[in-house]
């Protein structure tokens, strides 16, 4: 749930409390946990690890109707549940939202982005930012920002908190949306002005053992700590010696005391909030109702195809101890004899409409991935034209999809990466510029290698290095190939050199 300046004050004189109030507090969170968007969260979470609907259905119960009128809930019509304990109850889980969840997640960080500063060649202040940037972006951060791709597609936005460790240590990790209520400014809801954080943590009492919410309150200069006590009543927490905090804290220690401690803040809110979309959509709300019947679909067949007697017998003009003889015979010796006249025996064949059934799965495969805006990879069609523009007109939808949350992901890692540079300015007393980074985003797709590498060696001299680097199959860091290439550079340089000094030696 979003919020403005507005709504907050909005909300405090409903409540009639000033704000940091038990009722403040216990008011967002019955709202946030209880609102569309929260729910919308955990569909996408759920259906991410493979928890579809269609396992809460239960194929052995139905609904028929008794009386005279089925459609009318009268006495002498009406609808009751009816369970068969001899109908199959397989379920079958189509997992089509994680494979589109991971797909957009490797198109778009599958390679590591290029982060590169500008007029670095010339400036060596500037390539030693570029350096620690580059050492900064790490296996680590790649992981992050897969995880937060993943996590912002199946909850509409993701969050990372920036903090510093017990040791002084500066870290960042994944604050799942599901716990954060952000606030913005009201006139244009772009400026990230609080942050409430909630979390379960588990209290005893005796033996016993209770879920109780923890609340963090940030502000772009200091933090306010919350506990839940009894009747869902909140209060600030007397464990923490500082309430509200600051943001960190600078101690300075001689011969292992504490002789000093000094406040410090960000300036900002220390949570960058990243939107799947300008709508903080999930990918799931657009295929969720496809995939539920796909589901249910493959499912019903399934259990028909375990519940099928291929063939059955009809045994007519005789009685039920006859007719229990002719069918033991029948399933020993499979042929009978029949003396009565009267008497008739039929076998039939069961057949299932497997063909439409099927048809129909196709065409619910497709809109799934046509409008998941994803890229089917069983279609028989993907690899038959293996050219370059071919390629890329499979990747269509999937690009259309990445470019919506593109541009917010550099932005985010900009964000990031302001944190990053004011906590190496501080430490080095050095005045880095986050303006001068330039970040490209490196998608990921199936090309034809040969015809990519010969576009490069074309545009060589045309384009930068770093550019036509990051478009390299063969390359995934671009900074660290950079690094190899002057290392390999530096090589060359000095063995010429060499070789130079014995051809001197041996011209004298």
């Amino acid at each position: 749930m979003f919020l403005t300046e507005t709504d907050l004050i909005n909300l405090r004189l409903t409540i009639g409390s000033k704000l940091n109030d038990s009722e403040i507090v216990e008011a967002l969170l019955r709202d946030d946990i209880l609102s569309p968007q929260k729910q919308l969260m955990k569909e996408g979470e759920k259906y991410y690890v493979c928890e579809h609907d269609v396992l809460q259905k239960d194929f052995k119960k139905t609904i028929i109707s008794e009386g005279e009128n089925e459609y009318e809930d009268t006495t002498r019509g009406r609808r009751v549940p009816f369970v068969n304990p001899n109908r199959s109850n397989h379920h079958n889980v189509n997992p089509f939202h994680k494979i589109l969840v991971d797909q957009k997640a490797s198109y778009l960080i599958g390679r590591e982005p290029t982060i590169s500063i500008i007029g670095a060649e010339k400036d060596s202040g500037k390539k030693a930012y570029e350096g620690l940037l580059s050492e900064f972006a790490d296996e680590g951060f790649n992981e992050l920002l897969s995880d937060w791709v993943i996590g912002t597609s199946n909850k509409g936005f993701e969050c990372v908190h920036v903090y510093y460790d017990e040791a002084g240590e500066f870290r960042y990790n994944i604050a799942p949306a599901n716990e954060i209520i952000p606030i913005y400014d009201s006139v244009h809801e772009t400026d990230l002005q609080e942050v409430v954080r909630y979390y379960d943590i588990t209290v005893f009492k005796g033996k016993e053992k209770y879920l109780r919410k923890r609340v963090e309150w940030w502000t772009k200069t200091e933090v306010t700590y919350y506990t839940e006590i009894d009747n869902h009543r909140f209060i600030k927490d007397m464990e923490r010696p500082y309430n509200p905090a600051p943001h960190w804290w600078d101690i300075t220690k001689l011969n292992g005391f504490e002789k000093r401690r000094e406040k410090h803040s960000w300036g900002r809110v220390p949570f960058i909030i990243l939107r799947n979309n300008s709508k903080a959509t999930t990918d799931l709300q657009a295929i969720k109702g496809l995939i539920d019947a796909y589901d249910l679909l493959s499912s019903e067949g399934t259990n028909n195809f375990l519940d099928l007697v291929e063939l059955y017998w009809v045994i007519q003009g005789y009685g039920g101890e006859t007719a229990n003889a002719i069918a033991e015979r029948l399933r020993i010796n499979r042929a009978v004899h029949v003396n009565d006249s009267a008497g008739k025996v039929e076998a039939k064949q069961v057949s299932l409409p497997v063909e439409g059934r099927i048809a129909y799965l196709e065409m619910l495969r497709r809109d799934i991935y046509h409008f998941g805006q994803g890229i089917d990879t069983d279609s028989e069609k993907f690899g038959n034209a293996p050219s370059g523009v071919s390629l890329k007109f499979r990747y269509t939808l999937l690009d259309l999809k990445a470019n919506a949350l593109s541009a917010k992901l550099k932005k985010a890692i900009k964000e990031l990466l302001w944190f990053y540079t004011d906590h190496c300015n501080r430490l080095s007393g050095t005045d880095y510029s986050v303006s001068d980074i330039q970040l490209s985003i490196n998608k990921t797709m199936i090309t034809n290698d040969l015809e990519t590498v010969q576009m490069i060696a074309v545009s060589k001299g045309i384009v930068s290095d770093k550019t036509l680097l990051s478009k390299h199959p063969f390359v995934d860091d671009v900074n660290a190939e950079l690094i190899e290439l002057e290392q390999q550079e530096e090589q060359n340089i000095k063995k010429y050199a060499e070789y130079q000094n014995l051809g001197d030696g041996g011209e004298e």
